[in-house]
């Protein structure tokens, strides 16, 4: 035993290995919660955004609640045609995430640094059948959204490409009062 406690300073190497690599699992953990928190928000920004144009497409959805669909119609003369809007979704989204645009893209920034960016947003707006042959299969009158997200890592030290997603989020109309 007297040759264990001869050796001091052994253990310090490995102690200060330990510390490091602890430290690295640890800036690894933070990092991947703060992608998970930055796409969760998009996410759910984008979504309460497309449920705006789905609301806002309200006064334009054929109420049909005795048939159990609704779909965006207009009475024009004796035929009724589809009318549908995609509203202004990169506003609303600007106003709710404090994005700035930079050309085709729109980042948030902290400070002058690019926390995330996104683009390529788009909307679907799927119209429920005008007289659907079977009220089994009925669809409802439903928003679709893509949108590109890409958001720098701070772990790496900037040696490491970001992280890009694509999210797709969908909303669906849902009459408020039905029978």
């Amino acid at each position: 035993m007297k040759w264990v406690t001869n050796k001091s300073g052994n253990g310090f190497p490995l102690v200060v290995a330990i510390v490091l690599a602890i430290l690295m699992f640890s800036s690894v953990i933070f990092e991947y919660m703060r992608l998970t928190i930055i796409a969760s928000g998009v996410r759910d920004a984008v979504q309460s955004s497309i449920i705006a144009v789905i609301a806002e497409n309200y006064s334009n959805v054929y109420s049909s609640l005795r048939q159990s669909y609704s779909g965006g119609y207009l009475r024009s003369g004796n035929e009724w045609q589809e009318q549908l809007s995609t509203g202004h979704i990169y506003p609303r989204l600007q106003e709710n995430l404090g994005l700035a645009q930079q050309g085709t893209r729109y980042a948030k920034l902290i400070g002058d640094q690019v926390e995330y960016s996104l683009s390529g947003l788009v909307v679907t707006l799927i119209n429920a059948p005008f007289a659907p042959s079977s009220p089994n299969t009925i669809e409802q009158f439903t928003a679709e959204a893509v949108i590109q997200l890409e958001v720098p890592l701070s772990f790496g030290w900037g040696h490491l490409p970001p992280m890009k997603a694509e999210l797709h989020v969908k909303a669906v109309y849902m009459p408020r009062f039905s029978s």
